[in-house]
Parts: C-alpha cells; sequence; structure tokens
C-alpha cells in the first residue's frame, strides 16, 4: 500500500509534541504515529519506494557508523534524511582543512571540530525526528550493544578486521566500504562470514594517501553504503552479503566478486 493513499501527513512538532507530553522517544512517538495512520510529513516522498511499517522500523532503528569522515558524513545524510533513528557516530579525529575537498561536515566553520560533533549538529540541522549520539573516542564493543547494524566508515586498513570482529561479536551486519583514487570498493559482512577486511588485508600503508581521494567516489561509494544500511533494517535481502563490489569510477566499470562461497540461506 501507497502510504499517500491511507496516511495524513504531520509536520515534525505534532511528533515532538507528543514525546514532550507522553514521556516516549520521538522515534516512538513516529512509530507509534505510523502505525496510527500518521506519517511525518518530511517523508512523503519514501512512500513511494517503501511501505509504511517499513518507515516505522527504520525509526525505531539503531545503527552504529564508524568513522564520520569523508564516506561517513555522506552516510549520515542519507540516513538521517531517510528516518534511521538513532545514529550512533563514532570518530576521535578532528576536522582539518584537507577534509574539505570530500568530507560533508567539512567547512570553513568547522575546522577544529570533531567529526563526531559536526555529525550530531548537521542531524540536527536535517531532521529533529532522529538522534546522533557523537562518541569522539575510538569505538568500543559497548557502543554495538542493542544496534541493528554497523556501517564501516573507516579510512585505510589497520582498524578495519577489528571492526569486522566486533560486529560479528555483537551479531550485527557490517556493512563496509573503501575508497582509492577512482575505485570503490562495497561490501556486507554478517557475522563470522569473510569481508572486506580479509580482502584488503590487515597492515600497511594506506593506498588512500598515494592516490587521492575524490569527492565523486566518495559520495558514489557511501550511496551504496546507505542503500545497503536501509534495505537490510526495513527486512530487504542484502545484494552484497558475502560479496564484494569493485567499482572503477573514471571508466564506468563494475564488477562482483564473491568472497565466500558458504553463505546459509
Amino acid at each position: 500500500m501507497n502510504a499517500g493513499a491511507a496516511y495524513s501527513f504531520l509536520p515534525d512538532h505534532v511528533f515532538q509534541d507528543r514525546a514532550l507530553l507522553s514521556g516516549r522517544s520521538i522515534q516512538q512517538e513516529v512509530a507509534i504515529g505510523i502505525e496510527l495512520g500518521e506519517m511525518p510529513s518530511r517523508y512523503r516522498r519514501n512512500a513511494q519506494t517503501m511501505f509504511p511499517c517499513d518507515q516505522a522500523r527504520l525509526a525505531m532503528a539503531r545503527v552504529v557508523l564508524v568513522g564520520c569522515g569523508g564516506l561517513g558524513g555522506h552516510v549520515l545524510e542519507f540516513l538521517v534524511r531517510a528516518g534511521v533513528g538513532t545514529i550512533v557516530a563514532c570518530d576521535p579525529d578532528t576536522i582539518e582543512l584537507h577534509n574539505a575537498n570530500r568530507q560533508l561536515l567539512a567547512t570553513t566553520a568547522s575546522v577544529g571540530q570533531f567529526k563526531a560533533q559536526a555529525a550530531c549538529l548537521r542531524a540536527v540541522e536535517i531532521n529533529p525526528l532522529v538522534s546522533v549520539e557523537p562518541i569522539t573516542a575510538e569505538f568500543q564493543a559497548e557502543i554495538f550493544r542493542g544496534a541493528d547494524i554497523a556501517v564501516d566508515c573507516l579510512g585505510g586498513i589497520s582498524q578495519r578486521k577489528e571492526l569486522q570482529n566486533i560486529a560479528s561479536a555483537a551479531n550485527i551486519p557490517l556493512v563496509s566500504a573503501g575508497v582509492s583514487g577512482w575505485t570503490a570498493l562495497v561490501s556486507t559482512t554478517w557475522p563470522n562470514e569473510t569481508g572486506l577486511a580479509e580482502f584488503m588485508g590487515g597492515k600497511g600503508d594506506s593506498c588512500e594517501l598515494v592516490q587521492g581521494i575524490p569527492s565523486t567516489v566518495v559520495g558514489f561509494a557511501a550511496s551504496l553504503q546507505a542503500t545497503e544500511v536501509i534495505r537490510i533494517l526495513i527486512g530487504a535481502p542484502s545484494a552484497l552479503r558475502g560479496n564484494l563490489l569493485v567499482a572503477d569510477i573514471a571508466e564506468m566499470r563494475f564488477s562482483t566478486v564473491s568472497l565466500q562461497t558458504k553463505i546459509p540461506h
């Protein structure tokens, strides 16, 4: 059923006011409202591609976003606009001027801010019906508790295997991406399955520093990550589970490589 056919669309403040009166979270009020046939107006255009129950699932979802730089800033933008209710944004780094060529959160005014805090401020500007919890420290296992999915937006390769192991221990899928030059890599890993970390290896210098990181490639890879995250959260099959998408953006060539042969169905 198309949401526009049976749902009334209401402004943000209705759900905010209800949360203040009820003591429930805004995310809960959004989900309850959708069940009662009331959809936030800001999600009107989502109604053509998602069912109302999907939008309610997104409102109650909890995502751990590791890395708020080039990939992470774009992924955050997409998830916040889609209506993902709670995003734990983890990044110990601060914004530097050389980030500005590709990172949405990097502006002249934000230089020197923690990237995780800039992510929180950006989310407030975009969508008051969601919440971003900033973590200005290295990722630890405890921040994954209660999460539905994790997103690997790390730069380089050194911490990817550790992140994959923590996500596996938390029993949640991990959507990963890497960018170098005009090439983007995107993959989704379920617990105890092979992922991007094994493909990239665990040590060595990051080729990003050698080949550079164009903003268009970053945005492309992040859009694929966010799409995977959203579809998994609403219960759709993962398009990249156990597979690695390799995209040469300069030549517009795309291929998918299997990372493993035994995936339970």
